[in-house]
């Protein structure tokens, strides 16, 4: 059965049950191959049909996503699971659809995730060279189909090559990770070769331990791209409705961070994988400012927010909470090698992990270092410290910013789970504990 024959089977078996609905099937090629102590030791490859349903009856809303095996096992519980709930207050009808099909794919990474076969792949990307290094790869092909009752009825496809790399050297580690729609050998290579620097470079320094404080800071794009999401998770809606955004009381206009920082959402940017010419609704989505020179422009909706909070849908529906599809941090004029010179005394962090907020409506988090972090003194690496922990408050670090690199990159791994493409940022008096 065609993606398409299963959505509207789907829609079909829905639409005498529900008010509203939306069928999304995505069906998915992938391919992971998985790397340890410098050797492949996983490749394995699946096809899913993926369904998922936003269902409203009475002002009540149910959603389910589940794998294809049984679609009218599953649809006929709808009627069972919507009789349990409540109305929910975030209802709001369904709005009319002015998406439009946007699609990108290349043919390397889709022949790659429907065969399996990629060892001439990995012999280009030069996977054995790395020595004692651990990490994933992805190629990912997906055909995307969207049916409602509000007369959506569009699709898409797209690729995604990804990955990153952790390498070790002599206990020391470095890591990095690369993201496009396109089989881009270079930009993995790049990507790679960063690993082995800091690994290598971290391993040739000594150990020393820093006291507690302030300090400046140089953040990689590893980094950044962990915590714009954070930004961006801020400037939620449904964050602000659920008490969850440190931009509470914040309007378009009010200058909230650094004039050096411009974050904009890029769903229309097809080199990223999360592109989108449709959201969950069937809205057209757009390029937006989401911070623009340190000024808030706007929290992003869709349908059920706007209602909740007097706005418009932004083009960013997920059937519960708005989303962000691709992200990029606006590149400065700094070049790479003098981002440390500018530093000077300080830290250089370059990957993290466990981002906690303690208070989101302040923006109170603690995130800690992880791999290669070094201590940098008159613009040169010195030593490598253990973990430390940032422990500040997000919109006071993005007002101190002192300097944006220039050279971007494009992020994405289990920390930053939004495509980004980012630089380095530089950070003055950035509260630095160490973790117990």
């Amino acid at each position: 059965m065609s993606r398409m024959e299963l959505a509207e089977k789907t829609a079909k078996l829905v639409s005498g049950l529900v008010d509203e609905y939306m069928v999304r099937v995505d069906t998915v090629d992938w391919l992971m191959v998985k790397m340890a102590h410098g050797e492949i030791t996983v490749v394995q490859s699946w096809r899913k049909n993926i369904v998922g349903v936003y269902a409203a009856k009475d002002g009540k809303i149910g959603v389910l996503s589940f794998e294809a095996r049984s679609v009218e096992d599953v649809v006929r519980r709808l009627p069972e699971i919507l009789a349990k709930l409540q109305p929910s207050p975030f209802y709001a009808p369904l709005p009319e659809p002015t998406g439009k099909p946007l699609s990108f794919t290349d043919k390397k990474v889709a022949e790659a995730a429907a065969t399996g076969e990629v060892s001439d792949k990995l012999e280009e990307l030069g996977v054995a060279r790395l020595g004692d290094a651990a990490g994933k790869i992805d190629f990912v092909h997906r055909e995307t189909v969207l049916l409602g009752s509000n007369g959506a009825d569009l699709g898409y496809n797209s690729t995604s090559f990804n990955g990153y790399v952790r390498v070790f050297r002599n206990g020391r580690s470095g890591q990095w990770s690369w993201t496009s729609t396109r089989y881009e050998p270079e930009l993995a290579r790049r990507a790679m070769d960063k690993a082995v620097e800091l690994a290598e470079l971290c391993a040739k320094l000594p150990r020393e331990r820093i006291e507690p404080g302030k300090y400046r800071v140089l953040l990689s794009p590893m980094i950044v791209g962990n915590l714009v999401d954070s930004i961006v998770d801020a400037a939620n809606a449904g964050m602000l409705i659920f008490g969850m955004s440190f931009l509470q009381g914040k309007k378009p206009g009010d200058q909230v961070f650094s004039p050096s920082l411009t974050v904009h959402d890029k769903p229309l940017d097809t080199s990223l994988p999360g592109f989108a010419g449709f959201d969950d609704e069937g809205v057209a989505t757009r390029d937006k400012p989401v911070v623009e020179k340190g000024v808030f422009k706007g929290f992003l909706h869709n349908s059920k927010t706007a209602k909740v909070l007097g706005g418009e849908t932004t083009g960013n529906a997920g059937w519960i909470m708005p989303r962000a599809f691709n992200l990029e941090v606006a590149p400065g004029d700094m070049k790479p090698g003098e981002m440390l010179e500018m530093l000077d005394n300080g830290l250089y962090l370059t990957n993290n992990w466990y981002t906690r907020f303690q208070n989101y409506l302040e923006g109170l988090f603690s995130t800690v270092s992880r791999d290669a972090a070094f201590v940098v003194r008159n613009g040169e690496p010195v030593a490598c410290v253990e973990r430390v922990r940032i422990a500040d408050y997000m919109p006071r670090i993005f007002s101190n910013i002192e300097a944006v690199g220039s050279e971007q990159w494009q992020i994405e791994w289990w920390e930053v789970r939004t495509p980004t493409r980012t630089p380095h940022i530089l950070m003055r008096d950035v509260g630095i504990s160490l973790p117990s």
